[in-house]
């Protein structure tokens, strides 16, 4: 069974080598009207030994693209590209990425590796074209950069000002975002506990994200530890909403 997910990329990825011709010759007017400088991520992408993304690209991101973004030479996307390891992973159910999954890897802005390095942007939403479901900008061991707990392998495998493309190790989650930041899905949130609520949950997702550096034994008694802390903010969380209740002074007093 673990081989079916390989079976599926590599017919995909033939697929995308059969019709990518086809794709190219259909897709070129376009292109050149738009101004997508297509062929040269395709070339920078294979280049750098992202194969798949490369002919991903090649037949889909000319047709992704906004038109008012591409009218527009002010506004920059950037483009986060899972490695070919990653299409080839067993956790991977696609036969090939589909287009919302290619959509949410498309940030819309200038995300280039001064401004990602800077931490006054860990923890920020970026809105991307897959509409309502944004990116999260977080941090791993060490300070460096990531994207939804993934790391950002290579910087600028293409930058034009225009369009910026990054190498990551793996496609991102949508799950990631929903799960842990639901107020960047523009949810209702009670003010007076936001923040307290957005600090519980970084705390959290900060450990989650070093799991992946850790030994089996290691894992396990973080994730008991884990365990422990959630029960004790549902603890104060529930004791925080009882307190809350405060009944009213009997007025007058005892002479």
């Amino acid at each position: 069974m673990a081989s079916i997910p390989h079976f599926s990329s590599l017919i995909f990825i033939l697929f995308l080598l059969s019709v990518s011709p086809i794709m190219r010759a259909a897709a070129a007017d376009h292109q050149a009207q738009e101004g997508i400088p297509v062929e040269k991520i395709k070339r920078a992408l294979s280049d750098a030994n992202y194969l798949t993304m490369s002919l991903t690209l090649d037949m889909a991101l000319s047709t992704m693209i906004p038109a008012e973004f591409l009218s527009n030479k002010q506004q920059t996307i950037t483009i986060f590209c899972p490695s070919d390891k990653a299409f080839m992973s067993p956790n991977f159910k696609y036969a090939g990425p589909p287009l919302t999954l290619l959509r949410y890897h498309i940030a819309l802005g200038k995300l280039d590796r001064e401004v990602l390095d800077s931490p006054k942007l860990h923890w920020s939403k970026v809105d991307t074209l897959l509409s309502g479901h944004p990116l999260v900008v977080t941090s791993v061991r060490g300070g460096k950069a990531s994207i939804n707990g993934i790391k950002i392998t290579h910087w600028d495998l293409y930058n034009d000002g225009h369009v910026i493309v990054h190498g990551v190790e793996d496609f991102f989650d949508p799950a990631f975002q929903t799960l842990w930041f639901p107020q960047y899905d523009g949810l209702l949130v009670d003010n007076d506990h936001e923040s307290h609520r957005e600090g519980s949950s970084k705390v959290v997702v900060d450990i989650l994200l070093q799991l992946t550096e850790r030994s089996d034994l290691q894992m396990a008694s973080v994730l008991f530890f884990v365990g422990c802390l959630v029960m004790c903010l549902c603890c104060l969380r529930r004791r925080e909403s009882v307190d809350g209740f405060v009944p009213l002074a009997v007025s007058g007093s005892v002479v």
